[in-house]
């Protein structure tokens, strides 16, 4: 069966995240703070799914930077810096292109992440993306976070449609398990030579960054 409305995680799927890497540098003094950050923000999600105990997105990373600070306090113009960035992150360098290609290509094109929906929209203002979707939502609307199934019914309520009808492309292999086990399809883009784990679940569309995804996608769900 033809996927096409297509889901698109947001932040290193879409967004690149390497301009925070010189701001955690300069905070924690090592450029790869960011990724211990981003890891314990999404560790911390999903403790909050599980518990049942939801706290916003943003909330939870003030919360994983102060974490890392320790005892060593980060100042609020120290963390507005991480979250300034985080409003102004760049698109990777194929993505408008991909994305335009799939509208052509008459796909229904949603973004969904983890983060706020104040965020994700600043982000999508700033990138230019907003013009390239039919919707740009959070998980807020669920009160849960990927890989919960209530997250990506989301999207599906949104576009009026089943999970079944859905695709979620993502550069994290958590979320394609998610995804799947909800009854989506799913495509990874596997960013810097990621690989899916063998624990979860292979999509059945893969490429080395968003352009050789969409392609594939097009391919194999065309009309």
């Amino acid at each position: 069966m033809p996927h096409r409305h297509l889901v698109f995680d947001v932040n290193e799927t879409l967004l690149d995240l390497a301009p925070l890497d010189p701001v955690f540098e300069s905070l924690f003094g090592d450029a790869d703070a960011r990724k211990r950050w981003f890891a314990s923000l999404l560790h911390w999600s999903t403790v909050t799914t599980l518990t049942g105990e939801y706290r916003d997105f943003s909330q939870l990373a003030d919360a994983c930077l102060d974490a890392m600070a320790g005892s060593e306090e980060l100042s609020n113009d120290a963390k507005q810096q991480v979250f300034d960035t985080i409003a102004q992150l760049t698109p990777h360098p194929e993505v408008p292109d991909a994305l335009a290609m799939l509208r052509e290509h008459g796909f229904k094109l949603v973004a969904l992440t983890n983060s706020a929906q104040k965020t994700v929209d600043q982000q999508f203002a700033n990138a230019g993306l907003a013009p390239l979707f039919d919707h740009v939502l959070s998980v807020d609307h669920a009160r849960k976070y990927k890989p919960h199934p209530a997250a990506y019914a989301v999207a599906a309520n949104a576009l009026d449609c089943d999970l079944f009808s859905l695709r979620l492309i993502a550069a994290h292999d958590w979320d394609i398990t998610g995804a799947i086990r909800a009854g989506c399809a799913g495509a990874f883009v596997a960013r810097n030579g990621e690989t899916v784990n063998p624990v979860g679940e292979a999509p059945d569309i893969l490429g080395s960054d968003l352009g050789e995804v969409a392609q594939r996608i097009v391919e194999q769900d065309k009309l």
